[in-house]
């Protein structure tokens, strides 16, 4: 097959497979952002979650408030780079009811479940901002991306080996969030191990299997680029959910909700899917 015929034939996939609804309804969070950010200072200001003083409506209304520009363009590509690139992956690999119920999810009600969990480390501040939603995405685009890589690269790889790249992108998240000390080391090891492990079944499931593997990804134009680029938002993400802190911010990285975030939006979708609570679940 011809690498033109290829990327026509990816071009057409992706045709069929991403909708104008859905990337309007995708859209409804970065408008909402906006939306909130063009109301006077004051009024955001009464919307942010107060720690000392928490109320539902905040809880909420927080996740969609900023105080500066770049914040919020920050915010805002941020969600456009996870939540668009796990739709695409999610709606190749058939996944297209999973990402949407997850996605609601994410928006309705994982700001109430992160504002309430913030309330477990006592203290004097006040939370703000989209981060912990978009954390949220990253943790679903590594499973629709190992989804994705079974549906499009090879059938042997299964949506039940998406735990290690998870782990795989925690370890980096501890070396990356937290100070270098034995603690971070031994998380970093742990989530290796367990990533090694999941390597090690891949591995074996692959050499067992007479299932046919599909054609050499790299040889196919469009499908290698989009799951190489998903892979790289995946692991690259960290770097920018969990910057190294600079004494001279006026403002504190809230690490721990975008943790909370980053694994409730990993392991929410992936118990679902062991659960059988989805139709497309023949590739677990």
């Amino acid at each position: 097959m011809s690498g033109s015929a290829d990327g026509d034939s990816f071009r057409a996939a992706l045709r069929e497979a991403v909708l104008l609804r859905d990337c309007l309804a995708l859209a409804v969070v970065p408008a909402v952002a906006l939306a909130v950010f063009a109301l006077p200072a004051g009024v955001r200001e009464s919307l942010a979650f107060a720690y000392r003083d928490p109320t539902v409506a905040t809880a909420y209304a927080a996740h969609f408030v900023h105080f500066d520009a770049a914040h919020l363009a920050a915010n805002v590509l941020g969600y456009a780079l996870l939540a668009g690139f796990g739709y695409v992956l999610a709606a190749l690999a058939g996944h297209r009811r999973l990402f949407g119920v997850a996605a609601a999810t994410y928006v309705l009600a994982f700001p109430f479940a992160l504002s309430g969990l913030n309330l477990a480390v006592p203290r004097n501040a006040v939370g703000y901002g989209l981060s912990g939603v978009n954390m949220a995405f990253a943790g679903l685009l590594g499973l629709v991306l190992v989804a994705y890589a079974g549906r499009r690269v090879n059938e042997r790889i299964r949506t039940r080996h998406a735990p290690g790249a998870f782990f795989a992108a925690v370890a980096v998240v501890s070396l990356v969030a937290l100070p270098v000390d034995r603690t971070t080391v031994a998380l970093a090891g742990v989530s290796a191990s367990i990533t090694a492990v999941y390597a090690v079944s891949v591995w074996r499931t692959w050499q067992s299997s007479a299932a046919p593997r599909r054609e050499a990804s790299a040889g196919r134009a469009g499908w290698f680029d989009v799951g190489v680029l998903g892979a790289v938002s995946f692991f690259g993400y960290p770097f920018v959910g969990f910057p190294a802190p600079t004494p001279a911010a006026e403002t504190v990285v809230n690490r721990y909700v975008h943790l909370l975030g980053f694994c409730l939006g990993f392991l929410v979708p992936y118990v679902a899917l062991a659960a059988g609570a989805f139709d497309d679940t023949e590739d677990f």
